[in-house]
This record gives structure tokens, sequence and C-alpha cells, in this order.
């Protein structure tokens, strides 16, 4: 199969491309930059999101499907939404969009059915899922994929704990007592959900990609802690000073209490492997990669 990744180089996208090669399919590897890549099975490819025609232009024939793993434009997602789909219309074939499980607001129950609630920061991905899901009705197997918060590869937000933990000498979480949860998903488990959703997933599907439901904040911080080398109890960031560094939008997603399920995912036959967050921050690759950079 031949799949066009947009923000093949960002973080998720390079879990996609590294598993979209591994099942033998050849990647169109899509940045701002395209960086040689030595693998015969990628492609990369030039081009900048916020130009929905080019990017639609890249749609050819011999394109089986599209996977948006890119940062999200807001508003100015929804005319590259729209590209995409015209490029895509009446051919079946697949378009995966990812957006996030911060659309949900506060929940203890979250799950694909619930409705939207998106706190600031993600404001505008409400309309943009609607706008993927309705190309369904134009014979395109559109399907919106929300992980939660990422960790793996030593990268993604946990990383921000990690450093904040090193520079204060003890973790850090955004927030009052007691700690908001965070879903949880491994960054190459997420990438086996793409896969699966590329072969499987029904048109207008939304799809979870939550490996642990809602995770306490004061754990991850801890563990961060633990990886950069640091002793003593996680403290608490109150949301007012953490927004004054970190913009209010940035410092209220953190601030978030959610438990989300992928029921889904898992019906697609998606099973989580893994470690889990906290041990990946205190003894996985987040440890791994602080020891690398002061090898």
């Amino acid at each position: 199969m031949h799949v066009l990744v947009l923000g093949a180089t960002g973080y998720v996208g390079t879990a996609v491309v590294d598993r979209l090669v591994r099942d033998g399919h050849h990647v169109s590897a899509v940045s701002r930059t395209a960086p040689a890549d030595p693998r015969p099975a990628v492609t990369p490819v030039r081009a900048d999101l916020a130009d929905p025609a080019a990017v639609a232009g890249l749609v050819t024939p011999d394109v089986d499907a599209v996977l948006h793993t890119a940062a999200p434009l807001g508003d100015a997602d929804l005319p590259l939404v729209d590209a995409l789909a015209d490029a895509l219309a009446g051919s079946g074939r697949a378009l995966l969009w990812t957006s996030g499980v911060w659309v949900l607001g506060r929940t203890d129950d979250g799950r694909e059915h619930s409705p939207a609630a998106p706190v600031a920061l993600v404001a505008a991905r409400p309309a943009v899922e609607d706008r993927v899901r309705a190309a369904a009705g134009r014979a395109v197997r559109s399907v919106v994929v929300r992980p939660g918060v990422v960790h793996g590869r030593g990268g993604g937000i946990p990383a921000m704990l990690v450093g904040w933990a090193g520079t204060l000498g003890h973790g850090r979480w955004v927030g009052a007592a007691p700690a908001p949860r965070w879903p949880m998903v491994d960054v190459d488990d997420l990438a086996d959900l793409y896969a699966l959703a590329l072969d499987a997933a029904a048109p207008g599907a939304v799809l979870h990609g939550v490996a642990e439901a809602g995770v306490p904040a004061d754990l991850l911080a801890s563990a961060a802690a633990r990886a950069a080398g640091v002793d003593g109890p996680a403290a608490a960031w109150p949301l007012a000073a953490a927004a004054v560094e970190l913009g209010d939008a940035f410092a209220e997603a953190l601030a978030l209490d959610q438990v989300v399920h992928a029921p889904g995912a898992r019906a697609l036959g998606w099973t989580p492997v893994r470690p889990v967050a906290v041990d990946d921050l205190a003894t996985g690759s987040y440890a791994a990669a602080l020891t690398a950079t002061t090898a």
C-alpha cells in the first residue's frame, strides 16, 4: 500500500512511518523540511500543510491512503480537510486524521461517542472532526483518531515533566490536589492503532488511542523526577502560576482531569503492549534519553 503521511517527521508521525514500513507499505513522508531517509520504502516530500491545494495535489491515483499526524492548525485545518476530501472523494480510500482526547474536556468516563466539550487549546477540533467524518458520505473511509497524552521514545509532554524535575530538583504537575488524571498511550502502541485503523476501521469512525484510562499526574511527575535523578515528593504547580509561564490555554489542558476509555479501538483488536507510562518515565525511555544526552 502507498500511504501519504502528513507530519511524518513529528513525534507521532515518526512512529507511524516506522510501523508502516515494517508492515511492508511504501510511505510518502510529508513535512516542511523533508529530510533524507535511507529506507527505500520512504520517499521524503516537502509541503506546507497551510497550503491545502498543494497538499491535495500529492494525492495521486497511486496513493491508497492519507494519514494526518501533524500538529493541528486550528481553524486552518478545515480547508485542508476539504481539499483532501475532494481529492479522495468517490474512491473509498482512507483518510485518517489525528485529533486528541482534550476535545472531550473534563470527564470521568470519556468514550468515542461522548459529546465534545473541548478546552480552549483545542476549541477548533470538534468542527474539524465533524468535517473529517462527513467525508464518509462522499465514499471516503474517513476516521478520526484521538490519542491520549503520548509517551515513549523519551519524547512528548512527559519529557517536559522530566525537564521540570531536573531544573527544580523535584517533580511538578499543574493543578491542585487531587492531581488530575491523564489518559496515556505509548507512541508505538499508538502507531499500532493507526496500522489497524488503516486496514479495518469503518468510515466515519472515531477511535480513542488510550492504553491507560487515567494516570494521576502526580505519579507521572514523581516518575519524571526519578528519571531526572532527583528525590523528594512531586509538588503541585497552581494553575494561575503555571498559566503565567505556559499560557492560559496550555496550563488549562495540563490541569484537565480525564478518564477516557477506548472500546472502539479495542474492538478492532488493538492491544497495547508497551510499558505503562509511570514505568516508561521512571526507568524506561526517558531515563535512557537523559543518560544518552549526558554521556
